[in-house]
């Protein structure tokens, strides 16, 4: 069995602002995958449920990739409580190699986000999203697609990127990942290459005068942030659809369950050749507040963010559960740069 093969897979999975929280330690035929939670540092990171996400994705890329590769997994996850950043052990053996029609779309799989081209979805696309997300019987896919729905949803996904200019700890840790030229992205192998933000040529020397949080401040006073909020809405009423997946209790195993099947659409979206762009911030801020963790939020925003989960609820009739993230996905061109790795060599140890 080819374990390096099948990581190289593993580290094709997303994360917030590519952060990479992983570390693998491989003991025999084992993949111990552990949790770094230091490099996600980020308001959104609430109880570690971004990172718990990310997991979930890398540990479908693993089985996918495990099963394409003639090896059959086992997963067990939490395996140690008295080492809770050991997110999962994946035991490997060899076996015949199975159809994964999902494979060959780990490393193609991006975020992208562009403007799209409003399309509605064929009905074929569709049921394939909503078969892909029934693999796993631990979430629940909805999709928008009526103007007025989206318009409604757009503009409380919007709260997000408004935050991002008026709290300074989101925008500090946005902009410490940000990578500013092809050659630093290739040198440190994580972060957003500033190209994946679709900011080219003059406008990101503008966009780099904004890692002055002061100059931001006085900026917001002209309107910056609800400007920057605008574009979010557009850029959410281009798309096909806006999409939630909803997982049913707030446990660890539940986020990383989520992150398994999170992984399942999104690769669905990529073999079909939608464009995807997920947005999960929101989702986080909310359950921040939910949890009652607002030290870190002014009250204005503590409101903005409760008014948020309050239109998004309405807007795809959620009665419970936990949002886990929401997603816009459609028609467009290809996204303009993806987002580096950090090589297998440099997160795994054979022991």
């Amino acid at each position: 069995m080819d374990i390096n093969k099948i990581l190289e897979s593993a580290i094709h999975a997303p994360s917030g602002d590519n952060c990479q929280p992983w570390r693998f330690v491989i003991k025999g035929n084992q993949i111990h995958v552990f949790n770094l939670p230091e490099r996600d540092t980020s308001l959104y990171n609430f109880r570690q449920r971004a990172a718990l996400i990310a997991h979930g994705a890398l540990i479908e890329n693993v089985l996918i990739a495990s099963s394409a590769s003639g090896c059959k997994a086992s997963l067990r996850v939490f395996p140690d409580r008295m080492d809770p950043n050991l997110f999962s052990v994946i035991e490997l053996e060899n076996s015949d190699a199975g159809n994964e029609p999902l494979y060959t779309y780990i490393p193609q799989r991006s975020t992208n986000r562009k403007l799209y081209k409003s399309a509605p979805l064929t009905p074929g696309q569709k049921e394939s999203l909503f078969d892909a997300s029934k693999y796993l019987s631990d979430g629940e896919l909805r999709l928008l697609e009526k103007p007025q729905e989206k318009k409604v949803v757009a503009k409380a996904l919007g709260i997000n990127d408004r935050l991002v200019f008026e709290n300074p700890h989101l925008h500090k840790f946005l902009f410490d990942h940000i990578r500013w030229t092809k050659e630093e992205a290739q040198e440190t192998g994580d972060g957003l290459d500033i190209r994946t933000l679709e900011i080219t040529g003059p406008q990101i020397s503008g966009f780099r005068l904004l890692r002055n949080w002061s100059l931001v401040q006085k900026l917001n006073l002209l309107g910056l942030s609800r400007l920057v909020a605008k574009k979010a809405e557009k850029l959410c009423l281009s798309a096909s659809a806006i999409g939630l997946i909803v997982i049913e209790n707030d446990r660890d195993e539940d986020f990383l369950a989520g992150g398994r099947l999170m992984q399942r659409v999104w690769l669905e979206a990529a073999r079909m050749g939608l464009s995807f762009h997920p947005m999960l911030g929101i989702a986080f801020l909310i359950q921040r507040v939910l949890g009652g963790d607002t030290k870190e939020l002014s009250p204005e925003h503590i409101n903005l963010i409760s008014d948020a989960r309050k239109e998004i609820q309405a807007a795809f009739n959620l009665k419970e559960g936990t949002i886990l993230m929401l997603f816009r996905i459609g028609y467009s061109e290809a996204p303009s740069a993806r987002s580096l790795r950090l090589p297998v060599q440099k997160v795994a140890e054979i022991v």
